[in-house]
């Protein structure tokens, strides 16, 4: 049988990292390679509302990867969100945005690293400069992972390139009002109300290996902060458990308000005074008021290493 070589984005997938899985594989197969898109965790409400909208089935579900199997990884490069198995396989790619994470490989690889914001850019780009057609359908789903990961260029993480794509893409799949259907996923995405404490905390979350331990930071976007202050003891019980539980050492919950653009930073384990080095002094129930902040990657992550570091 023909080795078929597995498109993968990083475990908790977002939309960014579900939505280039599926953009890539196709483009790939245009280009005459045999490759499946694969995910390595749940489809959350957001990403759901965007592959309802465009009639697309998720990709294949695939925890764990074969010992040899060829794999590209999309959206991430850290060995801590790759998906399991990832260090006995055979990594033949890896597209991101996101800081280099020390992943050792035995052999070269094709790799193509950007500060964009949004994976869904480098694609779109790649397929401009592979020649390879995007159907409506596609270009719909990468404009999703971009409109995701920038918040509608809200986002610090956003550059001229990603605005480019996304309008280009807006247009090929024929969207007559791109925000509005941006902002209507968005909406869809802020499910602080529809979903579990716990499964809040293990969505969106990214995990960070730092000579103190592990970090995990998770991100839920909410349309009205204050309304959004109800759920927060529930949060906070949720993100101790984790620690409890010993998933992590530390564990943090961004509740990003996209609306007034705010963070209320909550926390829970060790590692307080690494915290308020990296982003100043808590509010009297011991969380951080982060006005402006809207990005993990570009404004949690480096002042969060940087304080590890120091």
């Amino acid at each position: 049988m023909e080795n078929v070589t597995i498109i993968t984005g990083h475990k908790n997938p977002d939309t960014d990292s579900i939505c280039s899985a599926l953009s890539y594989a196709y483009v790939k197969t245009q280009l005459g390679e045999k490759v499946e898109a694969c995910r390595a965790g749940n489809v959350n409400p957001e990403t759901q509302y965007v592959l309802d909208y465009w009639k697309v089935d998720a990709p294949r579900l695939n925890t764990e990867l074969a010992e040899g199997q060829d794999v590209i990884l999309v959206d991430h490069n850290e060995l801590s969100q790759a998906v399991d198995g990832f260090s006995k396989a055979n990594p033949l790619e890896i597209i991101d945005h996101h800081r280099m994470g020390g992943i050792v490989t035995a052999n070269p690889l094709m790799v193509r690293i950007q500060p964009v914001g949004c994976t869904g850019t480098i694609i779109y780009n790649i397929s401009v400069e592979k020649n390879v057609t995007l159907t409506p359908t596609i270009a719909g789903l990468l404009f999703s992972a971009i409109s995701s990961d920038t918040l509608y260029f809200k986002s610090p993480t956003t550059t001229e390139k990603d605005k480019e794509a996304a309008m280009a893409l807006a247009k090929i799949a024929g969207l007559e009002d791109p925000q509005k259907y941006a902002m209507d996923m968005l909406q869809a995405g802020s499910a602080i109300n529809s979903l579990s404490p716990s499964a809040i905390c293990h969505g969106d979350m990214k995990e960070f290996d730092f000579p103190q331990g592990k970090v995990t930071v998770a991100q839920i976007n909410v349309m009205d902060g204050e309304k959004a202050k109800a759920k927060w003891p529930a949060l906070q019980g949720a993100l101790q458990d984790m620690v409890d539980q010993c998933e992590a050492d530390t564990t943090l919950l961004m509740v990003t308000d996209i609306i007034n653009e705010v963070t209320e930073l909550l926390w829970a384990g060790k590692n307080a005074e690494v915290l308020d080095k990296a982003f100043g002094q808590r509010e009297a129930d011991g969380h951080y008021h982060l006005p402006g902040v809207l990005s993990r990657k570009k404004q949690i992550v480096p002042p969060l290493t940087k304080a590890f570091q120091e």
